[in-house]
């Protein structure tokens, strides 16, 4: 997710006050069309910015829904509350998972989320390769920044499905799922959090898939297994080959996203670390609109979501800009590029190469476009900058003025 930033000023002294002022959205009222756009940009890219307030967010609501569930004994007779108590408990199977969602297609699961927009969410299933991979996607978003998320289906040959990335297990969402075949996979393949949120409703809903994940989750349920060459190889290895980016301290900040490759489709799974930017916004943000309110988003109000969501500074250049993102074959995540892997380039370079021997012809990630036409020499050169090469995007330095903030928090080499 992601956003606009001006440079700091010398007042920004503490971390907080730091991520405030660099999260103060541009041009607001033009896009808007209403007064008050900065104030609720800037407030929603503020709480984007800092990752561990919504990991915080994410447990206290987990503990506060917990307790509101023991608390009331009254409360235990309702049809709701029973289901919840139910899923809690962890006696929930996939033929029953309608018993354990409220009443309304795109209402969240009983547990619900910490993703706005809250408490509904649509979901858009898209048959992305015939037969065989589906998209489902809804909407996050804070204040006027809002992108789609995407989570993939895969069908095995035994014709069970493998899920990666679970989105919010909304009614509607399980019954579009559930029409495709039985789950018998669900994958972690990030540890970034709107990646993983979801994972423990949906394990509960389909208690008997078995449940992957990268290393470095501190979300995560305890039949999770691993990943990777730590992990046991799994029973889809003959459909889907994995290559595993992990990295912790002190080399940087703990981060994973693995990645897959569909054999029979070619077809090469990400989640955020390669990404195409459809001129078009997704038809799944029409269900939250510009800031909140369901309806059509135009282009231009599509141009300034884009840019922001790629941590990319605005500079009142935004036809010109969102051009530039959009040109590319696949653009490289700005985020990932230059606070996670330019504080570990040999790593990084060593991991894109293997992913690279791979002959996709495809990518289909966790947002934006998909699938799109990618092939390796393709996804090398979107990542030259590993390899002191030019770059399919190359930004110009007044545009990461906001990735800069981000670095002075976090650390890591200057650019």
């Amino acid at each position: 997710m992601a956003l606009l930033a001006p440079p700091l000023g010398p007042a920004a002294s503490s971390a907080p006050e730091r991520i405030r002022l660099a999260c103060r959205a541009h041009g607001p009222e033009r896009r808007r069309g209403r007064a008050g756009g900065a104030a609720a940009g800037a407030a929603g890219l503020a709480s984007l910015a800092s990752l561990a307030s919504l990991a915080s967010l994410a447990r206290q609501r987990r503990r506060q829904v917990l307790r509101q569930a023991e608390a009331t004994e009254a409360a235990a007779e309702d049809p709701t509350r029973r289901a919840l108590l139910a899923l809690l408990g962890g006696g929930v199977v996939a033929a029953g998972a309608d018993a354990v969602l409220k009443a309304s297609d795109e209402r969240y699961a009983a547990l619900g989320t910490i993703l706005a927009p809250a408490p509904y969410k649509e979901t858009i299933r898209t048959e992305l390769v015939p037969g065989r991979i589906w998209g489902f996607e809804q909407c996050i978003a804070l204040a006027s920044v809002s992108t789609n998320i995407r989570m993939t289906a895969v069908k095995l040959q035994d014709g069970t499905l493998w899920v990666s990335a679970p989105i919010s297990p909304t009614r509607q969402c399980v019954r579009l799922l559930d029409e495709l075949g039985p789950v018998a996979h669900l994958v972690v393949p990030s540890t970034a959090l709107e990646h993983k949120a979801s994972l423990a409703e949906f394990a509960r809903i389909y208690n008997k898939a078995m449940v992957w994940a990268t290393p470095g989750q501190s979300i995560i349920v305890p039949q999770a297994r691993a990943l990777g060459p730590s992990g046991p190889r799994p029973p889809w290895a003959e459909e889907l080959d994995c290559k595993l980016f992990f990295v912790e301290p002190p080399v940087t900040d703990t981060f994973a996203e693995a990645v897959f490759f569909h054999k029979a489709t070619r077809t090469l799974l990400v989640t955020d670390c390669a990404l195409k930017l459809p001129q078009k916004p997704p038809k799944v943000l029409e269900s939250y609109g510009y800031d909140g309110e369901p309806g059509p988003i135009s282009q231009e109000q599509w141009r300034y979501k884009a840019i922001a969501f790629d941590f990319v500074t605005g500079r009142g250049q935004d036809e010109k800009d969102f051009a530039a993102l959009a040109k590319p074959p696949a653009l490289v995540n700005p985020l990932l590029r230059y606070i996670v892997y330019r504080r570990c380039p040999e790593q990084a370079a060593a991991w894109v190469k293997e992913v690279a021997k791979w002959p996709f012809q495809r990518i289909i990630p966790a947002h934006l476009q998909a699938p799109f036409d990618c092939t390796p020499p393709q996804f090398l050169e979107a990542f030259g900058f590993l390899f002191n090469k030019k770059t399919s995007w190359e930004p110009e330095d007044e545009q990461l003025s906001f990735l800069r903030s981000l670095r002075d928090i976090v650390g890591g080499p200057t650019f």
